[in-house]
């Protein structure tokens, strides 16, 4: 079996699978980029599993899986394959490549990492029946949209690219099941996180408009810092009317790398009147760039 699809309900805004090309794919990317593969095998498998690793690092490990558009019409078609690999009409080695390793992969490694992914959708499947579509409408509403009708395909995978979870657009999210930051009730808003990409554009040409007015030279990644703070805040929130007092947003150690110190608190005293209703976003961002140091 080549893909689990799980889908809840029709109400369900997520499409989550664990796909043997994906995941073949992802992982050929991280060993090709050095991820060390310890496993033993025989003479002849480990020929095959070198000269492909070897391929895909000098042709798709070190390509971005967001701006490269040839990756990111890779990534969509390996997830809409099911039984074989799919053809690439601009990459032409790259069938034959997967093709290759595809028995080696599915001999030492597939059982393992496609169970990985099934526990991973098994743990947020629960968190989605419970919280969607509330979650999903808060999250549209806080940018002003609405959530599309057409479900988000999410692979989950074993490897997600360099940095554990990505989205391109139309929205089509990748996440890692062995990423330790999205684990647990983190699964839960990481799935938030990923989908409000489909918006980050539309922000990031508003903190950027702001700076410009503001003349203020603001970070690079501070749209993504506010794209952190509102799925994980409107997450937090979900699981606090429910009682889970405890919860830790995902990004809390990212935002000095995204931002600069104190940022989160900057972002968190800018957006919270917009998520309490009191504030639109316009005025949370006027205010989260105009106070900038």
């Amino acid at each position: 079996m080549h893909a689990l699809v799980l889908v809840a309900a029709l109400s369900n805004p997520f499409v989550l699978q664990s796909n043997f090309w994906m995941n073949l794919h992802h992982f050929l990317r991280a060993a090709g980029r050095g991820m060390p593969i310890e496993r033993t095998m025989t003479a002849e498998d480990r020929k095959v599993w070198d000269e492909v690793v070897a391929t895909y690092k000098s042709k798709w490990s070190a390509r971005d899986v967001l701006f490269d558009d040839g990756m990111v019409k890779i990534n969509d078609a390996l997830s809409a394959a099911r039984e074989h690999a799919p053809d690439f009409p601009n990459e032409p080695e790259l069938k034959a490549t997967l093709e290759k390793a595809a028995p080696v992969y599915r001999k030492y490694w597939w059982p393992a990492h496609d169970a990985r992914n099934r526990s991973w959708i098994g743990t947020v499947q629960p968190l989605l029946a419970r919280y969607v579509p509330a979650l999903t409408n808060r999250l549209a509403a806080s940018y002003g949209k609405t959530w599309p009708s057409k479900p988000i395909v999410v692979d989950v995978s074993v490897q997600a690219g360099p940095v554990g979870a990505f989205t391109t657009y139309p929205p089509h999210s990748t996440i890692a099941s062995t990423d330790p930051g999205y684990l647990g009730l983190a699964s839960l808003e990481i799935l938030i996180h990923e989908s409000s990409h489909q918006w980050a554009t539309t922000l990031m040409e508003s903190i950027s408009r702001a700076a410009k007015a503001h003349n203020k030279t603001v970070p690079r990644q501070l749209w993504h810092a506010v794209l952190f703070y509102n799925a994980g805040e409107l997450t937090r929130r979900a699981y606090a009317e429910d009682g889970i007092d405890d919860y830790t947003e995902i990004a809390v150690k990212l935002y000095p790398v995204l931002c600069g110190e104190g940022c989160r608190d900057r972002v968190a005293a800018a957006w919270t009147p917009h998520l309490d209703g009191k504030a639109t976003i316009e005025e949370a961002i006027e205010k989260l760039v105009s106070e900038w140091p």
